[in-house]
């Protein structure tokens, strides 16, 4: 009778382990694909690797226009953009506080 209630339990668990993913959704991570060559790394699909605005919409040659008009007429997105790639480019950091309750 034991041995019964026994064999009974582990099959219970095999069934409900099975039953987490059925057997047609795979063995694989869901939700990525499967890379043949994981070193490939990713480039602009237009061979261009110069950082663009995303209002310019990979339009290198209104870029190149735009840089030819004066500064007072230039848009306000493109200027935004030259500002903001300037801050990523030098970030600005301060020290970490010291923790007293670590540091002593």
């Amino acid at each position: 009778m034991a041995v019964c209630k026994i064999a009974l339990t582990l099959a219970a668990i095999i069934v409900m382990i099975n039953a987490q993913r059925p057997f047609y959704a795979g063995s694989g991570a869901i939700g990525y694909p499967q890379l043949e060559n994981e070193s490939v790394q990713l480039s602009n699909r237009f061979g261009e690797d110069a950082p663009l605005p995303i209002q310019a919409k990979g339009d290198r040659n209104l870029i190149n226009r735009l840089e030819s008009v004066p500064i007072d007429n230039r848009p306000f997105w493109y200027l935004n953009w030259q500002q903001y790639d300037a801050m990523r480019r030098q970030p600005q950091t301060w020290p970490q506080k010291p923790n007293t309750f670590i540091d002593k």
